[in-house]
């Protein structure tokens, strides 16, 4: 991360699969191929579509509810998300850039930065690694499968550039011609900016990334004050960004089926929820220190609250702490979405004995919990309160939503 080091060109490719999880279905299902379908962890009409193949797109479906979905195209198809089947083309499309480059980072699921080696620096070598990688792709892991690659000065530039043509695009973007990149952009094109932050920038006059681009520093550091700096610095090429792929919280939502749709039902599930969640917390050995936690209600509106407490990585006193939150909710109205999760997350030096003994007997029995289910699969064994709802709520997909964040804008 440094402004004193000069940007070059074809240095980063970003490679995005398209219509991922569709795309993958469609691999598997080959019925489905050439059709508009969706995929959600639940497949009601309230149900979230979380990926659309490119078919769906370019009918107009994106992300959104399953409903509003069939209401544009009624024929669209609703598959049930099954994250270990993603799970498993993403390391076999991690093989394949492997056998390329060592030198790449998976940002998500979907997506991998790759930095480009001095010999590949140039306009011929980088364009012939990123057709050999499209073409690898389709050969070794799915027919069904493209991706999108961007190629640039930054990961940033080379992001920004991978989505200028989807699906199966390839674009290149250089130092000389980032006015003309900029050009027929508009301001939420641009990584980083989402619609709050567009209606700040038009309030001083910058309608358009070629207004951004345009500004001398002290114009956009009297703007957006400090992030004006690394946003004058990061629109032309320089790598003044940490690219944020671990986690600051680790959670779960998940809009409950019918059936679940009362108090008891809702509590439930969340307690899966927070089963799951724990198990997260401790397979990457860290420690929580606060909660949060929301209910939707189906007539509209919700409850949420968040707290700090003790640090904690076991199911009983993450559960404790979300009761606790949860006496000030009303249960009137009938819940319809949960979201719990853990946050104030730190990596404790050494396993510290807790000296309330009720407790070091959850951590024992979670770290028992996790080893049988490692072993013999995800919810061979799970809490007795969690039998009515062990089918609910079934895993997401690995490492949340496909997600590119930049620190500090």
């Amino acid at each position: 991360m440094s402004i004193t080091t000069p940007p070059k060109d074809f240095s980063t490719m970003f490679l995005d699969m398209n219509s991922f999880f569709a795309s993958v279905e469609q691999q598997v299902q080959p019925t489905l191929r050439g059709r508009a379908i969706g995929v959600a962890p639940y497949t009601g009409a309230t149900g979230c579509i979380i990926a659309a193949s490119k078919e769906a797109k370019a009918r107009g479906i994106k992300i959104g509810l399953v409903g509003e979905a069939k209401k544009l195209v009624p024929e669209i198809k609703i598959i049930e998300a099954r994250p270990a089947l993603y799970m498993i083309y993403h390391k076999e499309i991690k093989k394949v850039i492997e056998s390329f480059t060592p030198y790449f980072t998976p940002l998500s699921i979907d997506e991998f930065k790759i930095q480009l080696t001095r010999q590949d620096q140039n306009e011929f070598s980088a364009i012939q690694l990123a057709q050999k990688l499209k073409t690898a792709i389709r050969e070794r892991v799915g027919d069904s499968l493209s991706c999108s690659i961007g190629i640039g000065p930054s990961t940033f530039l080379a992001k920004m550039a991978g989505e200028r043509k989807k699906p199966d695009g390839l674009t290149v973007v250089t130092l000389n011609n980032l006015k003309q990149f900029y050009s027929p952009l508009k301001l939420t094109d641009i990584t980083g900016i989402n619609w709050r932050l567009e209606m700040h920038l038009k309030n001083f006059g910058i309608n358009s990334p070629s207004d951004l681009f345009n500004l001398p520093v002290g114009e956009l550091v009297r703007t957006l004050n400090h992030a004006g700096r690394l946003w004058y610095f990061r629109l032309r090429g320089y790598e003044v960004d940490e690219f944020v792929v671990k986690n600051k919280t680790i959670g779960h939502s998940h809009v409950l089926a019918p059936e679940f749709r009362t108090r008891d039902g809702a509590i439930a599930v969340l307690k899966k929820l927070i089963f799951k969640a724990g198990y997260r917390i401790r397979a990457e050995n860290l420690q929580a220190g606060g909660v949060a936690v929301s209910v939707g209600f189906l007539e509209g509106g919700g409850f949420h609250q968040s707290k700090k407490f003790p640090a904690f990585a076991d199911n009983q006193s993450f559960w404790q702490n979300v009761a606790e939150l949860l006496k000030n909710c009303s249960w009137r109205r009938r819940p319809i979405y949960l979201a719990v999760s853990a946050f104030n997350l730190i990596r404790p030096i050494g396993d510290q004995i807790n000296i309330f003994a009720d407790i070091e007997k959850s951590k024992a029995v979670s770290r028992a919990l996790d080893e049988i289910n490692d072993e013999f699969g995800a919810d061979t064994v799970f809490a007795a309160s969690m039998f009515n709802s062990r089918i609910s709520a079934p895993d997401r997909i690995p490492f949340g939503m496909p997600r590119y964040d930049i620190k500090h804008c």
